[in-house]
């Protein structure tokens, strides 16, 4: 069993470091930041217990002078020195968990000696307070792409499309919400004002008043032809019509967009006909990559409320026998057709997007007054808290502008609403404390906590029941309702995209490209597609009907369609559309049987048991490996000379010679070796090279295996704590906004032990997140 430990970075320097193993393990993350002097029975213990097994095992090479890999315990001669250079104890500590020093040539502490040296650590170095945990720094974070394309949704209804419109954003401890990497630069403050301006015009309409109108796109018009995204095609005489929903008797305006081939120099004729009446004859000249709109005007009493409108096509000719290409046939495209009216009734109301901005104005009200209603309605929501009066009247000088320049308020308002889309206080979560600091912290407000939960399950800004609930002081009273309602939510689809895309690394998959001759059939059935929608239906599946976490690694069923069922040789599967598949008298259970893992983890050209290791400690274990030692060649491809006739597995080997590869390749390697009967597209194999394949191999604490499926099952549930560890710490960096640390301990402990109680559910999970006191505090 894995010992359960905190995700902090691998040691930089070489893995050949003896001691950085020795002293990096297991750790009590501390709420204290002063260095406070040791206790004299921390320094006792010591001298009695742990001194002895750093001499015995890490000062041959660390100590005395000797400085490998540029690390020396000749510097640390007080608890006060270390807690100074935290930062290389946290690596120390690592080394020592992760059984990565010692080297495997060497002697090494046993089990017991581990976790009496990192227990001492975690004591002296890490001191933490469970009963009065630090809730951590978190730093003042920007809305990310995705998350401002949300927020601009659901404050304004409208989609725009922002990946063309502002830079693309960092990413830090695997996440692109890390408030770290979220800088601002004067590029960023220029594409905000242009995407405010266009997700405005989008939204408001202060253009001149319009009368009612329907209009119906050439692709959904009835009738004989070929429909296209650009229209309806007529290749004969036809018609191709729509039957309108219109209101009182009175003048119509109709409008035809249409294009057509010419022949014998004659143009092409359109008849409008009204219920089956022709009202008047159109010639159509212009040319398909030129429509032009024909409209008139008919006064007409709708039967029943509607009419059928039909544009006719009536003198089509063809002449295949023509020398002149171009005189060889005539036929009519219809783009659009619309309909506008009665024109001497009533405007149509301006779009909802506007009316949800420009409230209705009370009688006898002035511009300011109006301008101060509808600026203080939409700050509340775009801002995400109550606002200050100070904050609404510094945007009142808009009003004055217009004045002086004879424009509405109407003009003021708009100008004053891409002035707040651009402000500090939209871009950027703002997250207050409300009360006393106590012992450091303070609880964050109602508000506050409604953005965090709605950033954290749908990626996007509160929504009114969120609102309505922090502005009565009553969400943390009602958060378990709200938490499962979020969930059942579509927008928390979010959830699933940007939580699960970064930690399983799913969006990569747009980025992975297998080698066209090995493996074509991964483009011929677009594959990364359909594998990353498995995958995303399995967790999601998993969170909806909130089953244990674990359930990830070891569903018995998938969510696959025809063409994938065919990929992984799994019959009786029929269809385009995706459905549960039971993966009884297979070899394939939860996401290591999964096309995007396997894919993911591989070269091009083949497998790598290293990258699937890797993936499984750093994603799954929560376990990262150090990176390697500089100088270190790749593996030769599997086709090179040197290696003919042999398998990956022994090639690997050969590779794993190299003494300052072993201590990290023995992490890894194995787990990825378990896994060599999945080809690099996820296939399953029996041999590679002509020579059968042996998944067989042993961890390094000690457990044993001889198939995936053994492997698999070490995985998922002798290492069911560990897992839920790793998760947890996902679950805590992606909602806070921040990598976790040595002070995070309590938290995710609880997070862990909650887990544990709740089977490791994965609604509970959340809930014990958002319970922690990170989430719901902040520092003082």
């Amino acid at each position: 069993m894995v010992f359960s430990r905190v995700p902090f970075h691998p040691f930089d320097f070489p893995v050949a470091s003896r001691l950085a193993a020795a002293a990096f393990c297991c750790v009590h993350f501390a709420s204290a930041e002063n260095v406070k002097p040791a206790s004299p029975a921390l320094e006792q213990s010591f001298r009695d217990d742990v001194e002895p097994i750093f001499e015995n095992y890490c000062f041959d090479c660390h100590a005395d002078g000797i400085k490998k890999g540029e690390l020396t315990f000749d510097r640390y001669d007080s608890i006060e020195s270390m807690i100074a250079d935290r930062d290389v104890w946290k690596r120390i500590r690592n080394h020592i968990d992760f059984r990565l020093m010692p080297p495997p040539d060497e002697d090494a502490p046993d089990d017991e000696e581990r976790k009496k040296m990192i227990a001492w650590i975690d004591a002296a170095v890490f001191p933490v307070d469970p009963n009065h945990p630090d809730p951590g720094h978190v730093t003042l974070r920007r809305l990310n792409r995705v998350e401002y394309k949300n927020t601009i949704r659901d404050l304004l209804g409208v989609d725009v499309n922002v990946d063309e419109l502002l830079p693309s954003d960092d990413s830090g401890y695997g996440f692109d919400n890390i408030g770290d990497v979220l800088t601002l630069s004067p590029v960023h403050l220029e594409r905000y004002l242009d995407t405010a301006q266009i997700a405005l015009e989008k939204a408001i309409d202060l253009g001149p008043r319009k009368f009612p109108q329907e209009s119906v796109a050439g692709k959904r018009l009835n009738g004989p032809g070929q429909r296209s995204d650009r229209g309806h095609y007529l290749i004969s005489n036809g018609a191709v019509e729509h039957e309108f929903r219109l209101g009182e008797p009175g003048r119509y305006r109709i409008r035809v967009t249409a294009s057509a081939d010419a022949a014998k120099k004659e143009p092409a004729k359109m008849d409008l006909r009204i219920d089956d009446k022709t009202q008047i004859t159109w010639e159509v000249s212009e040319g398909l990559e030129n429509p032009k709109t024909f409209e008139t005007e008919v006064t007409f009493n709708p039967k029943g409320g509607s009419a059928k409108i039909a544009a006719v096509f009536t003198n089509d000719f063809y002449d295949p026998e023509n020398p002149d290409p171009t005189q060889r046939d005539r036929n009519l495209m219809i783009h659009r057709i619309s309909v506008e009216g009665p024109l001497d009734g009533p405007y149509a109301p301006r779009p909802a997007t506007h009316r949800r901005i420009y409230v209705e104005r009370q009688p006898n009200q002035s511009d300011d007054a109006y301008m101060r209603d509808v600026l203080n309605r939409f700050a509340r929501r775009a801002f995400r808290r109550p606002v200050e009066n100070e904050e609404i009247e510094r945007y009142l000088v808009f009003n004055q502008i217009a004045k002086t320049e004879g424009a509405t308020v109407e003009v003021a308002i708009r100008h004053a609403l891409e002035a707040m889309l651009a402000s500090p206080a939209f871009l950027f979560r703002e997250e207050p404390g409300v009360g006393e600091t106590q012992r450091g912290r303070k609880l964050i407000s109602e508000h506050a906590l409604a953005t965090r939960l709605s950033y954290f399950l749908w990626s996007t800004m509160p929504d009114d029941e969120l609102f309505q609930l922090a502005d009565a002081g009553e969400l943390r009273k009602n958060l378990d309702r709200e938490i499962r309602r979020m969930i059942a939510d579509e927008k928390a689809s979010a959830f699933t995209e940007n939580f699960a895309g970064q930690w399983l690394q799913l969006r990569n998959l747009s980025s992975a490209f297998p080698n066209y001759r090995l493996f074509r059939s991964f483009y011929d059935n677009k594959l990364a597609g359909l594998m990353k929608k498995e995958t995303e239906m399995l967790f999601e599946n998993v969170l909806k009907e909130n089953l244990p976490v674990s359930t990830l690694l070891t569903a018995d069923y998938t969510f696959i369609n025809e063409t994938l069922a065919n990929h992984y040789g799994i019959p009786g599967v029929t269809g385009k559309e995706f459905q549960k598949v039971s993966l009884a008298n297979t070899p394939r259970r939860g996401l290591f049987g999964q096309g995007s893992f396997l894919t993911l983890t591989s070269y091009p050209t083949r497998t790598s048991p290293v990258l699937r290791g890797q993936y499984v400690l750093e994603n799954i274990l929560d376990t990262p490996a150090p990176p390697p030692p500089p100088n270190v060649p790749q593996l030769t491809a599997p086709e090179g000379q040197q290696n003919h006739g042999l398998s990956l597995r022994q090639q690997m080997e050969k590779h794993r010679d190299d003494p300052g590869c072993a201590s990290c390749h023995a992490l890894m390697d194995p787990i990825g070796f378990g896994m060599e009967n999945f080809d690099a597209i996820g296939r399953w194999r029996d041999q590679e090279n002509g020579i059968p394949i042996d998944p067989a191999g042993k961890l390094v604490t000690g457990q044993s295996f001889a198939t995936a499926q053994d492997l698999m099952k070490i995985l998922s549930e002798d290492n069911k704590k560990q897992f839920h560890h790793a998760i947890a710490t996902k679950l805590l960096t992606y909602a806070l906004g921040r990598g976790v640390d040595w002070y995070d301990r309590p938290a995710i402990d609880g997070i862990v032990l909650k887990a544990q109680t709740e089977e490791g559910r994965f609604i509970d999970l959340i809930k014990a997140v958002i319970d922690s006191v990170p989430f719901q505090y902040r520092r003082g």
